[in-house]
């Protein structure tokens, strides 16, 4: 159980890593900056705050964000809701590492944006500021601050991935343990989301998260998986709409790692979930077929089938259900036909 909630949460984690991953893994195009955005404040406590925050040191010079005011308040926004979401799984067993991760966002990621607008400290927005007025440029982020905060960033989300994994053994059954992930997956998301602005101003900041990304190893047993829910090579063919799916797919992940060798794939999963900055929770979009990529180094090459001039790897439960068919496509949504 321990193992297999470790590996559901690493991938949902690598996922949920950027929002330009996310963008382009639901084939959305990027939405145009908006401008003249008017605040209206309203008081807020500091749910980052621990019992022990008076006597927590930074561990290196203060510094000043340089970040506009709307993005910091966007910024704010998410990295309090993350301190929310895991201030409530605070108990005797987690409470130091916890309180270390909350300190770590108050005085790493929040300290530099106060100093920067001071303000801000007491009061925010009464309602979140949408993903789509925040799309950063490097007019409203500069490239030392994109870099020191996505690096805090990524450092505490490990860190919550280390703490989420601990004691996932010890559940009797796969949907208490999910139960129990949900919230860390919550607070990592909202990480991820309070780094998009980073993000969106540097593309090539991401490109480098991304290709640091460790891999899983590719064994016997992977293999044997992955030949196990191939078709036949040659045996599935994509229509017009689902190649031009994939082809922009594609296209959109060479932009996001463009020195990474991937493969398109279409599978079929029994349940998926997706969440934006802007969703209050998660979204389960039930069974269905997944467009997604693998690195090529995963895969063995017996399975890589071409379509179209595309390398792509396609699997299922039971393969004879692809073998012979059309992966075809309809508002976005892949289906198998005749």
């Amino acid at each position: 159980m321990h193992l297999f909630c470790f590996r559901v949460f690493a991938t949902l984690a690598t996922i949920l890593g950027s929002m330009a991953i996310a963008n382009a893994a639901s084939l959305d195009l990027l939405p145009p900056k908006s401008r003249g955005n008017r605040i209206a404040l309203a008081p807020h406590g500091d749910p980052c705050l621990t019992p022990g925050s008076k006597s927590a040191t930074p561990s290196e010079a203060p510094w000043r964000a340089g970040l506009s005011r709307s993005h910091a308040v966007y910024v704010i926004q998410h990295i309090q809701k993350a301190c929310r979401i895991l201030t409530d799984r605070r108990d005797k067993e987690n409470a130091a590492r916890l309180d270390a991760i909350l300190d770590g966002l108050r005085i790493s990621v929040l300290g530099p944006i106060y100093r920067a607008h001071p303000d801000l400290r007491e009061s925010l927005p009464p309602e979140p500021l949408a993903a789509k007025e925040t799309r950063g440029t490097p007019r409203d982020v500069q490239r030392t601050t994109a870099i020191r905060l996505t690096d805090e960033l990524s450092r505490l989300q490990r860190r919550i991935s280390g703490l989420a994994g601990k004691g996932l053994d010890t559940y009797a059954d796969k949907s208490a343990a999910e139960q129990a992930l949900r919230p860390f997956l919550d607070a990592f998301a909202e990480l991820s989301f309070a780094g998009k602005t980073a993000y969106d101003a540097y593309p090539d900041l991401f490109a480098k998260k991304f290709g640091e990304i460790p891999l899983e190893a590719r064994t016997e047993e992977s293999d044997a998986n992955f030949r196990k829910r191939a078709p036949p090579r040659g045996s599935v063919r994509l229509s017009e709409k689902a190649l031009a799916l994939v082809t922009t797919f594609m296209k959109q992940v060479q932009q996001v790692a463009p020195r990474a060798d991937q493969i398109a794939s279409i599978g079929w999963v029994r349940d998926q979930k997706k969440k934006g900055p802007d969703d209050a929770g998660w979204i389960d979009g039930g069974p269905g077929w997944v467009l997604g990529a693998y690195a090529r180094t995963q895969v063995p090459p017996d399975v890589i089938d071409r379509v179209g001039g595309i390398d792509i790897v396609f699997s299922a439960e039971d393969p004879s259900t692809l073998a012979g068919k059309v992966v075809d496509a309809d508002n976005r949504k892949f289906f198998v036909r005749d």
